[in-house]
């Protein structure tokens, strides 16, 4: 008798089944006591609002408070399908990358130097929060260390700190016993030590920036799944258990926006994998280094990231994407990919062998071609507002909710003039054929070092 195995299966990218998503294995739900979380009452019955927001993640919560602030006055409606920062808002790898919106392409030094001030806002706005709201969410400003793995990424690192020089920022070239005073690894050739970024807890902003809109006025709605929406002069959008009108849209549902009929073709989803560790004791931690709790990441284009947890714990993301057939979401999980995460993380630190694997989660972010996102206004009457195709996206969607909201506002400045303000996202190909090319673009990174879609 045979047996159906999902693992001889691996090479056809079937996904897990599509049952219900009851439990996500995910340490940053644990620390905001999920099992426990107040969640909002849903949508019931017919309502009628000024702005209406879908989605609860961080570019839904971004718009929420930037527009809220700039039109104090409107009554904005936010509709979350689960429960603020399900998504992968809380489910991400705790980066906040400063430079995720700088255009490497630009040549000219003054809009360079604007392209810094829009790229680094999403940090800034975080840490205003903090100062501001009272945030906690374990907010570490202590720099990114890129390593490289073989000559050629070193070499690449080198080149990486020239593009840095032209946008006037700082980082040092690390090797040897210098990379070593940083983090300690047989793997690890060189490294680029840059100033800017920060890690944090993205459950918990999640949570927070949820807070601090409400008290600002905005009506939360969760566990309020969009199930159609029509778009028009006033843009009808229909619930499970009910139904609102407005004038202005902002759709932030990234990954997920083909679902209701947006970017399909244009933004596709892809399922990103994270494990967490259990407490290190003091004697791994002086065998790993890491003083300075830098976010980590190598340079390969499948590459991972790491980063320490407030509590001692090592979370390591990345190392593999998967896309599923037609544009599947991802489940909570995917076994096949967290173990391949987990040999990746005992390669990086054979000292650290042993040690438990505490929780693996996965979720669905959101991949264009050019890998930039894009920001605008569309619709036939210009009222529906987007932020999509973020694929690192902490503090690049806090920038995207300032820059919606600078839209709607008809303000024309750095953010509202920035490249990925109505950007054209490249077209991706018929559905049924993109698993044959992720495929083959996976085949192409992994056995000869480069991707054909940079």
């Amino acid at each position: 008798m045979k047996y159906f195995s999902p693992i001889h299966n691996r090479s056809k990218n079937l996904r897990p089944p599509d049952l219900y998503e009851y439990f996500v294995d995910n340490f940053w739900f644990k620390t905001i006591d999920v099992e426990n979380l107040k969640i909002n009452e849903p949508l019931r019955g017919s309502h009628k609002a000024d702005i209406v927001i879908v989605g609860g993640g961080f570019t839904g919560l971004s718009s929420a408070y930037n527009i809220k602030k700039k039109f104090p006055e409107k009554k904005v409606v936010l509709l979350e399908g689960a429960f603020c920062g399900y998504g992968a808002s809380g489910r991400n790898g705790g980066f906040c990358i400063a430079t995720s919106l700088l255009d490497w392409n630009q040549k000219d030094p003054e809009r360079r130097e604007k392209d810094w001030r829009v790229s680094s806002y999403g940090v800034e706005q975080i840490k205003m929060m903090i100062s501001k709201y009272d945030v906690d969410c374990d907010f570490e400003e202590n720099g990114m260390l890129a390593v490289a793995l073989n000559t050629k990424q070193a070499k690449e690192l080198e080149e990486y700190q020239e593009e840095l020089k032209t946008f006037g920022l700082e980082s040092t070239l690390l090797q040897g016993k210098d990379l070593e005073q940083e983090i300690k690894s047989p793997l690890f050739l060189a490294g680029l030590k840059e100033p800017n970024g920060a890690t944090l807890n993205p459950a918990k902003l999640a949570r927070e920036m949820k807070r601090i809109v409400e008290d600002m006025g905005v009506e939360v709605r969760e566990r309020t799944v969009v199930t159609r929406i029509k778009p028009g002069k006033t843009n009808y959008i229909d619930t499970e258990l009910g139904d609102i009108q407005a004038p202005i849209m902002v759709m932030a549902t990234n990954a997920y926006a083909h679902k209701l009929g947006f970017f399909k073709d244009r933004v596709f989803p892809v399922g990103v994998f994270q494990i967490v560790t259990e407490p290190l004791s003091k004697a791994q931690w002086e065998s790993v280094g890491w003083q300075n709790k830098q976010g980590l990441s190598d340079m390969r284009t499948m590459y991972s990231y790491s980063i320490p947890t407030s509590d001692g714990r090592i979370l390591m993301g990345g190392a593999d994407f998967v896309y599923y057939d037609y544009d599947a979401l991802s489940s909570g999980n995917d076994k096949i990919v967290t173990q391949r995460v987990t040999k990746n993380f005992f390669d990086f630190f054979p000292q650290l062998e042993g040690l438990s694997i505490d929780h693996a989660w996965g979720g669905t972010t959101a991949y264009t071609l050019g890998r930039a996102p894009s920001v605008g206004v569309t619709g036939n009457h210009k009222n529906i507002y987007f932020g999509t195709g973020f694929s690192e996206g902490v503090p690049s969607t806090q920038t995207a909710g300032r820059i919606i909201a600078d839209l709607m506002a008809g303000e024309s400045n750095d953010f509202t003039n920035h490249f990925i303000v109505n950007r054209n996202i490249p077209y991706t190909g018929p559905k049924n054929l993109r698993g044959l090319f992720g495929r083959g673009v996976k085949w192409m990174i992994e056995n000869l070092g480069f991707s054909p879609i940079h």
